[in-house]
């Protein structure tokens, strides 16, 4: 518990630090965590007897989070001829391997990986761009950025649900949710992480005043409190078919970086999706 209070501690003041700074200084944590992400996910088949190739992987990756910045930028969206050209590319690249067994696994697995993890994490490069006028809030004294805080909203959802259920779980959890995936999981620690992604929702609506009315807050947090577990075990059938408890070791108390965001990574397109369709 300690060290996992002091990574908080650590790593906290440079995501707000990023998140607050600019619209690019927050890409470049997002390119980062992609990076080191996808390393673990890579890592993790090859201990559970899978194969995927890192470069074209980081390449795959590198395009989906380019075309979300120029899309963020630009309004121009270019994801699905980069989807075309990632999947030709990268058979091309695989097949001169032909007569090898396993290739075409190692192919998907490759670039399976690199949407999971660039694909999704490029929502939050959206959602950073957004420029709906905020309302008064109690930061509004600092003019905060509309993208910052509709980022500090799909992360206060999102952490919010994450350390109610780690709390609540601990306290009160009796009834498994998914013994086989994650045996400390439990619906009382399910239940408690809709609290507070509630919660999350709700003081990040008082505190930047995004345009947002009650019922739509309620509506993201409840569907923040749902996506969010998901994620958490998607990844979590991903360390079980390879053997392993955590994806990694860079983050004391916490694993790795790939254990940091899977709940992010289900989160962040869904918060994205209904902010365009809620706010107003």
């Amino acid at each position: 518990m300690i060290q996992r209070v002091l990574s908080a501690v650590v790593l906290l003041p440079l995501v707000v630090v990023c998140v607050w700074w600019s619209f690019w200084s927050f890409t470049l944590l997002l390119v980062a965590a992609a990076a080191l992400g996808l390393s673990e996910l890579y890592a993790a088949f090859s201990r559970g007897g899978y194969q995927a190739q890192t470069a074209p992987g980081m390449g795959a990756a590198a395009i989906l989070i380019g075309v979300s910045i120029i899309r963020a930028l630009t309004a121009l969206d270019l994801t699905a001829p980069a989807l075309a050209l990632i999947v030709m590319v990268s058979l091309a690249m695989f097949a001169p391997r032909h007569a090898q067994h396993g290739v075409v696994a190692e192919w998907a697995l490759t670039i399976s990986g690199a949407i999971y993890i660039g694909g999704l994490l490029g929502f939050l490069v959206l959602m950073r761009a957004l420029e709906t006028p905020l309302r008064d809030g109690l930061l509004a004294p600092l003019q905060p950025q509309p993208g910052a805080a509709w980022i500090a909203l799909v992360l206060m959802t999102t952490w919010g649900q994450d350390v109610f259920a780690y709390f609540v779980g601990k306290r009160w959890g009796r009834r498994r949710m998914a013994p086989s995936l994650s045996p400390r999981k439990t619906w009382e620690g399910a239940a408690g992480g809709m609290v507070g992604a509630l919660a999350g929702a709700f003081v990040a609506l008082a505190l930047f005043g995004l345009p947002l009315s009650l019922w739509a807050t309620t509506l993201i947090g409840i569907a923040a409190g749902i996506v969010g577990p998901i994620g958490d075990l998607s990844e979590s059938f991903i360390k079980r078919q390879a053997g392993l408890k955590d994806a990694g070791t860079l983050i004391p108390g916490h694993g790795g970086v790939l254990d940091r965001i899977d709940s992010l990574l289900f989160t962040a397109p869904t918060v994205y999706m209904l902010a365009l369709l809620l706010a107003g």
